[in-house]
């Protein structure tokens, strides 16, 4: 499942992140082979899930965002079990290898302030092994230059994003994908 997400970034790098149901209307419509969600309720997350695989996309749940589901082992043994989506998206690096064993692809997200957070982040990359890397914010082409430079993990860039030109400079610095809730820039 971790290459067919590689696979499918290098032919379509956008990847849709949703925060509603407007949201996920718009990307279940987008040209995007990959829907990350946020701000899930658990009540709507099953059929949420279920819509994004009938539409033949990637689903990916943010499980920090998702009301009504605890951050710890057993809630990833339920996503996995009850929901079955794609991958998990996780700012805890505590979760990716425990996803991992469960066969989710694992997205780490990483927030690159400044140095000490970049070292940090690289830190956790080379002692959690995560299967993808999400730095945020997505529109340092720096920090994605960085960590390119130091580690193998496939990064996608996230978090405010608002052009075409952003999505086509992170590509082009190394960037495997480019995850974005502004709806205009999914056909791209």
């Amino acid at each position: 499942m971790e290459q067919q997400l590689a696979n499918l970034l290098e032919a379509q790098p956008i990847i849709a992140a949703v925060r509603d149901e407007q949201g996920l209307n718009q990307a279940l419509e987008a040209p995007v082979d990959a829907i990350f969600l946020l701000d899930a309720m658990l009540n709507n997350l099953k059929k949420r899930v279920r819509r994004i695989e009938e539409h033949g996309k990637l689903a990916f749940v943010h499980i920090e965002m998702v009301a009504g589901l605890s951050k710890d082992q057993a809630a990833l043994e339920f996503l996995k079990e009850e929901i079955a989506p794609t991958g998990v998206i996780t700012t805890k690096p505590s979760l990716v290898q425990s996803a991992k064993n469960l066969g989710l692809v694992t997205i780490q997200r990483l927030f690159i302030l400044d140095s000490l957070s970049l070292q940090t982040g690289l830190r956790i990359i080379q002692s959690h092994h995560p299967d993808f890397i999400e730095v945020m914010p997505g529109v340092i082409p720096k920090a994605i230059t960085e960590m390119k430079a130091h580690c193998q993990v496939p990064i996608i860039a996230g978090g405010m994003i608002k052009t075409k030109e952003e999505i086509i400079e992170l590509l082009r610095v190394g960037a495997v994908g480019v995850s974005t809730s502004r709806a205009e820039l999914w056909d791209l």
